[in-house]
């Protein structure tokens, strides 16, 4: 795995509008001409505040607060199982991973290196409430009961992975949690402002379940989404409280956090155009392989750039006064998630920990 030698978020939008240019996704004008005219100012500022990741807890410290959202934007992932986890625990992938993340809170098990370390499959299992077997009875033996993987083992074993290389890295280097991490990396350097690149290539570097990282064609590609949602999420919790550590003078020069929704919206928004047979494999919910998701989300990296960029162009574009990447992903990801938008296909890869 081969990580950028230059600026991590130049090395994300080069490398993701390298891959587009030469990939079957096309990035329609004028479905960014209509969505800019469509688009109401009131409801972009509704949705474009990060609610979700706002919960009803009490925190006696910034560091423990500051574990609590590394911990939720870590395990990020398992939008793949989507379908299996509402059937199976009644929950979407980040419902379930947000109460995982809370179940560590309210029931005492500390969110510490040892516990990532030495978490097991099971336990994953029991925190975040979902299925890891079930019993089956043999049609040729209905006399005897055995148990069968359901289709979340993966996903438990792939928060189990994430959390054990985490665990590793922290008690290797000394650091009792993610918080004591975050906190010695981005200690205040007089006269300089801090950086929000700067520590998503710290967060990568250290983290193998930030390594959003493929190898495309022989072409390297970059999407880093974990660890841009986190740095996002750490400045829009902690800038007003820690400016010195999180209020970044470089927070717009983020992307937008590709997953699966976002670049779901962008096709069905008209922004985003597939070939045919990418949508017959997602109306159907067949898993996209990782060249094509990649391909996907870089796309969306790239055609939300140009919105943006559209917006600061020409003003009378659309009523929106003022957007980042940010906010538009934000937007995106919570309109995917209302109404009749929430019964658009989305698509699938289960085989990542990355989204």
């Amino acid at each position: 795995m081969s990580l950028p030698q230059g600026e991590y978020l130049e090395a994300v939008r080069s490398s993701c509008r390298a891959l587009t240019e030469k990939g079957p996704v096309n990035i329609s004008q004028d479905g960014i001409t209509a969505f800019l005219k469509d688009l109401d100012k009131h409801r972009f500022e509704e949705l474009s505040i990060d609610t979700p990741m706002r919960m009803p807890l009490k925190f006696s410290t910034v560091a423990e607060e500051l574990n609590f959202v590394a911990l939720i934007d870590l395990l990020n992932f398992g939008s793949g199982y989507r379908v299996p986890l509402h059937d199976l625990a009644g929950r979407g992938a980040f419902d379930t991973i947000r109460f995982g993340a809370m179940s560590f809170h309210i029931g005492g098990d500390a969110m510490d290196a040892k516990t990532f370390k030495e978490i097991t499959t099971f336990k994953v299992s029991e925190v975040f409430q979902f299925p890891i077997d079930r019993e089956v009875k043999p049609p040729d033996m209905p006399f005897i009961t055995m148990t069968e993987p359901t289709e979340l083992k993966q996903l438990a074993e792939g928060i189990k992975s994430v959390l054990n290389s985490t665990g590793e890295f922290l008690e290797a280097h000394k650091y009792k949690d993610l918080a004591a991490f975050i906190l010695d990396v981005t200690k205040p350097v007089a006269g300089q402002k801090p950086s929000a690149s700067k520590l998503v290539e710290n967060l990568v570097k250290a983290l193998p379940g930030l390594r959003d990282v493929y190898t495309i064609n022989g072409q390297h590609v970059y999407i880093l989404k974990k660890a841009q949602i986190l740095v996002y999420h750490l400045w829009m919790f902690f800038h007003d409280q820690e400016p010195d550590r999180f209020d970044f003078a470089d927070i717009d020069n983020l992307t937008v956090f590709a997953d699966n929704v976002v670049p779901t919206l962008l096709v069905h928004l008209g922004i985003l155009e597939i070939p045919d047979d990418w949508k017959t494999d997602i109306e159907s919910g067949k898993d996209l392989g990782e060249v094509r998701a990649t391909t996907l989300r870089a796309a969306s990296i790239v055609a939300c750039e140009e919105i943006v960029r559209r917006t600061k162009q020409d003003p009378s574009a659309t009523s929106v006064t003022r957007m980042n990447e940010g906010d538009l992903d934000v937007y995106l990801w919570r309109l995917g998630k209302e109404g009749d938008y929430r019964k658009i296909p989305r698509f699938a890869l289960r085989d990542t920990v990355m989204f």
